[in-house]
């Protein structure tokens, strides 16, 4: 005789919980883009990078993720979920270990000191995918959340500054354009 398992309705935290995450990957992935455009620091840091890397940043087990591939010197976003089996994949643990660093209560360096996130390929790719994504956390976070996750908060040029006006004017039309992918 089989068991049955009852579906148990989840919690609204929860559900809130993976909805931000879900909206903070898809403005990472956006902004990801558009620095990788536009940013020299971006721009150095992904010289170094494998042609055709396809990553993803997710949530175990079945939570939110975006996957994005490195073309040219630069990043573009593929979509939601897993696409073109990402050769790298920085998994969160769970919804909850993920809303920490999305929403600027901890840097994704503690994450992985404190075993919140796997990566799933190279190491070494997986460090430089992490260097990459602080760059973007740059000009996605605010000042005093910045202040807070980096051990030493970002300077910024006028240039800089300009990129990240941009960023912050343009993140809810780049959502609304790239939530359907």
């Amino acid at each position: 005789m089989g068991t049955q398992t009852v579906p148990r309705k989840l919690p609204f935290s929860y559900k809130l919980k993976k909805t931000v995450v879900s909206i903070a990957l898809l403005a990472l992935g956006v902004t990801f883009v558009k620095v990788s455009n536009k940013d020299k620091e971006l721009q150095e840091e992904l010289e170094d990078w494998k042609e055709n890397l396809v990553f993803s940043l997710g949530v175990l087990p079945n939570g939110p993720a975006i996957t994005l591939k490195h073309i040219g010197g630069r990043i573009k976003y593929l979509g939601r979920g897993y696409k073109e089996d990402p050769e790298l994949k920085i998994l969160f643990k769970n919804v909850d270990s993920a809303f920490l660093p999305f929403t600027g209560q901890m840097g994704s360096h503690t994450a992985f000191v404190q075993h919140r996130a796997l990566l799933h390929g190279n190491v070494v790719d997986g460090i430089k995918a992490n260097r990459a994504m602080n760059i973007v956390q740059k000009y996605l976070l605010p000042k005093i959340v910045l202040n807070y996750t980096f051990k030493r908060p970002p300077k910024y040029t006028f240039r800089q500054l300009m990129l990240k006006l941009n960023v912050y004017m343009t993140m809810g039309l780049g959502i609304a354009l790239n939530a359907t992918k």
